[in-house]
């Protein structure tokens, strides 16, 4: 089994980071639309662009909650079962995230992680850092979408289709 990990720093204190993973809005905004909630047990959803074999529904529940360093939710959708972990550590100047993502297993698995991995190196690295550039000192987001004119954007739906064992209902 392989994890993805991925570190990336930002200029930024931990809580605004904090915010940016954890509000609905703001989520919603870098990642996917979402009604997420950062407590313990809650179900939630992501949501993009459904793909034969896949109907464009990531679902999740959270699993660990410690703000503002800390929170773990698994992610199931397509292709994809896998256990998330957000980490942030307070660093001279902002902050460090590190995202863990496990549940990797197989010659499957090791493509999913690879495909994956690319995703979240723009998702992590552009989006997230365009939105906290963006967010003023309250911790609010001018009406923006980090995701538009990015190519990556359809990359989940396009990529757990190709991995879907299910046929296309067409």
């Amino acid at each position: 089994m392989s994890d993805l990990r991925l570190t990336r720093d930002y200029p930024h204190p931990p809580e605004k980071v904090w915010r940016a993973l954890t509000d609905c809005e703001l989520l919603s905004r870098w990642l996917m639309e979402t009604d997420f909630e950062p407590v313990v047990g809650h179900r939630f959803t992501l949501r993009t662009d459904p793909a034969p074999g896949f109907d464009g529904i990531v679902r999740g529940e959270v699993r660990a909650v410690d703000e503002p360093r800390r929170i773990e939710f698994s992610w199931v959708g397509g292709p994809i079962d896998t256990v998330v972990t957000w980490e942030l550590e307070a660093i001279p100047g902002g902050t460090r995230l590190v995202v863990t993502q496990r549940g990797f297993a197989g010659v499957k698995g090791w493509l999913v992680r690879a495909m994956l991995g690319r995703g979240s190196a723009t998702l992590y690295g552009r989006h997230l850092s365009a939105l906290l550039d963006a967010m003023d000192a309250d911790g609010r987001a001018p009406d923006f979408d980090t995701k538009v004119a990015c190519p990556e954007a359809g990359l989940f739906a396009r990529f757990a289709a190709l991995f879907s064992s299910r046929k296309d209902p067409r």
